[in-house]
């Protein structure tokens, strides 16, 4: 697809701060995590965060040309074969040399040895959902009416998911399925259920903006995103006493709030590119927005890897910004020298 400048611009800024949003998760003190800095870094993995990257999947995927049974499967294929291998690279890896922090290991009721292969290895997490989210878009978009079928489709996850979370069989593999449909940390991370309104409404606004002027829908997106941020906010506040962020599972309300957000946060992008004319800091996160996938990778083979030396939950905040200057160099260069190095080859 030709790309959109601001969805580039929204999706890097995100990309941008991701190292220092999962720096400040793992290696920082509570006291570092509840100050301003942690707050504002709370708010963009909360908010334009993954939703926002879900969203754009979907917008790609009506615009892509090699749609088609195979490139799908072969897509969804290796995107879980990158997830499965992440997760061997960035915990097994640092687990069978013994230097995974024992307070971790102690907060997830594991041990330091090889019982816990098993864990780390099946972690789902976005790269798992992106796979399995991958197929179901294509089934949607196989369909005449597609961005009706999407939009239907994605109100009734919306609504339904709460009845398909923490589902089981007593039979192993079958169980692993449905955590992946409707678990939650720390086994999985990015659930189907509700995570997948994302990308099918992706579908609905990539439709749009084939058939609409693009500047005029985006000031509508953004509207109505403000609007149904109001009406998400009317519904009384969810209580919920889990010992694990309720943001990776959210019921009705909380996933309409960020549904809202973000077509709020894609509107004020592209009023952004509009205004303000190209520069070295839009040419970044561009960067960053077309190598988000190897961006991911790298930041966090290299985070988990690096608590060896930081610990789980120890640094204060002057330690913490010079991990998150450090790590977020670090990945941008290796992403820029693998991709010259990847030009060369070809």
């Amino acid at each position: 697809m030709k790309r959109i400048q601001s969805f580039d611009l929204a999706r890097g800024f995100t990309v941008l701060i991701m190292p220092s949003i999962h720096i400040v998760m793992l290696y920082s003190q509570p006291t570092v995590q509840q100050s301003p800095l942690g707050d504002v870094l709370g708010f963009i993995a909360e908010g334009p965060g993954a939703q926002l990257f879900m969203l754009l999947m979907g917008i790609s995927f009506t615009f892509s040309k090699k749609i088609n049974p195979k490139y799908v499967l072969q897509r969804a294929f290796y995107l879980l074969i990158a997830a499965y291998l992440l997760n061997f690279f960035k915990f097994l890896v640092p687990l069978g040399l013994g230097l995974m922090p024992a307070n971790l290991l102690q907060e997830l009721q594991l041990k330091n040895d090889f019982t816990s292969a098993g864990f780390f290895l099946l972690i789902g997490d976005i790269l798992h959902f992106a796979a399995i989210a991958y197929l179901v878009l294509h089934f949607i978009y196989r369909l005449k009416y597609y961005h009706f079928w999407s939009f239907v489709a994605a109100i009734a996850i919306m609504i339904g998911s709460p009845f398909v979370w923490d589902l089981h069989t007593g039979i192993g593999s079958l169980d692993y399925i449905l955590q992946l449909l409707g678990g939650h940390p720390p086994n999985v991370f990015f659930p189907i259920f509700p995570w997948l309104v994302y990308p099918l409404m992706g579908l609905t606004l990539g439709y749009l903006l084939k058939e609409c002027n693009q500047n005029r829908l985006m000031k509508n997106t953004g509207l109505s995103g403000a609007g149904i941020v109001i009406i998400a906010c009317l519904f009384p506040p969810t209580v919920q006493s889990n010992d694990w962020l309720p943001f990776y599972r959210t019921d009705a309300a909380d996933t309409l709030f960020h549904l809202g957000f973000v077509l709020t946060w894609l509107s004020v992008f592209h009023w952004l590119s509009k205004e303000i004319p190209a520069n070295f800091f839009y040419r970044l996160l561009t960067f960053c927005s077309k190598n988000i996938t190897t961006i991911y990778i790298i930041q966090w083979v290299f985070i988990c890897w690096c608590l060896a030396f930081t610990g789980y939950m120890q640094l204060n905040m002057t330690s913490t910004l010079i991990w998150m200057i450090g790590i977020t160099t670090i990945t941008l260069l290796l992403t820029h020298a693998l991709n010259n190095a990847y030009r060369k080859s070809i």
